[in-house]
């Protein structure tokens, strides 16, 4: 297929943060006397946002806390923590280079805020590699809905099969899926399950295998 454009997830994917965020809903948990749940709760919301993630908590927290309690605690430590923990992926500049060289158009999706994302992407100077960045403060629907790939693809006239996209978690490759999106997933915490295999064209360890696949896309 000829390759017009290249869609990046953030958290995950571009930036290791949910390790940080991981390690801080284990630790919070544990103040709130849910020594045992804190990771495997927060891998239940991974690519979640919302209302989705409070039904969860309020499910699963045992009314040691509300869910409202849990997050903004957890907020609070996690936005710290990422002032000084906040690490780039292995392979991400090689493939952003690769793809700059190449005259591809690069885009973000993302469910993270507008600030935070441009202050993230700022900060480990990527911000200016991309064309266009859409967050997830900026779509009615938040993945797995595919509106903000929808409205990647329409800023960038593209149509959805002539783009590409690099997702690690199971509700954006959904979300890719649902765009109609070629879609390549590379997990960061999550497992992969027989419907993510189904979603996607491969499934790679880290983005620096990518740069092989894009080169084939690119050069056939």
């Amino acid at each position: 297929m000829p390759l017009e454009l290249v869609i990046f997830d953030v958290d995950g994917l571009i930036l290791d943060t949910e390790r940080v965020w991981q390690e801080v809903w284990s630790d919070v948990a544990k103040a709130y006397s849910l020594d045992d749940i804190g990771n495997s709760l927060f891998m239940k919301v991974v690519g979640h946002s919302g209302d989705t993630v409070k039904e969860i908590l309020e499910r699963d927290l045992q009314g040691h806390c509300t869910p409202d309690e849990f997050l903004e605690t957890a907020r609070a430590e996690g936005l710290k923590r990422l002032k000084t923990q906040l690490r780039v992926q292995p392979g991400v500049y090689e493939v952003i280079s690769y793809l700059t060289k190449k005259k591809i158009p690069m885009a973000v999706a993302t469910s993270t805020s507008r600030c935070l994302t441009e202050e993230r992407l700022k900060r480990v100077n990527l911000y200016h590699k991309f064309d266009y960045i859409c967050c997830g403060d900026e779509v009615s629907n938040k993945k797995p809905s595919p509106d903000i790939y929808l409205k990647v693809l329409r800023k960038m006239d593209v149509n959805s099969h002539d783009a590409l996209v690099f997702e690690d978690s199971k509700v954006g490759v959904t979300a890719a899926y649902r765009a109609h999106i070629p879609c390549i997933m590379v997990p960061d915490l999550e497992v992969p399950e027989p419907d993510q295999v189904e979603m996607t064209q491969q499934i790679l360890p880290n983005l620096k295998q990518a740069i092989h696949v894009l080169e084939k896309m690119i050069e056939a």
